[in-house]
């Protein structure tokens, strides 16, 4: 296995466990106490700047882009569900 397939399939596992953490912002995440939406949030942030770093390796400008974009919505996703 090459070392960019390598770095295609950690990107896509470390984005695949951000979504899984993001898709918390959709269900009651206002009834999660304050330090579980911040645990989720942390979470999101660190799992998708790994999933942002290992997308380097990607060489299809395409699917690059998708990932980009959905890791920013796994990262400031939370502004948009977030009640201040």
């Amino acid at each position: 296995m090459t070392q960019n397939k390598k770095y295609l399939i950690l990107s896509f596992v470390f984005l695949g466990l951000s979504c899984l953490l993001a898709r918390h912002y959709f269900l009651p995440y206002m009834q999660y106490p304050l330090i579980y939406r911040r645990i989720i949030i942390i979470g999101c942030w660190i799992l998708s700047g790994f999933s942002l770093f290992f997308c380097r390796a990607i060489s299809n400008k395409f699917l690059k882009r998708i990932v980009i974009s959905i890791n920013i919505f796994c990262i400031y996703g939370w502004w948009f569900i977030y009640d201040f």
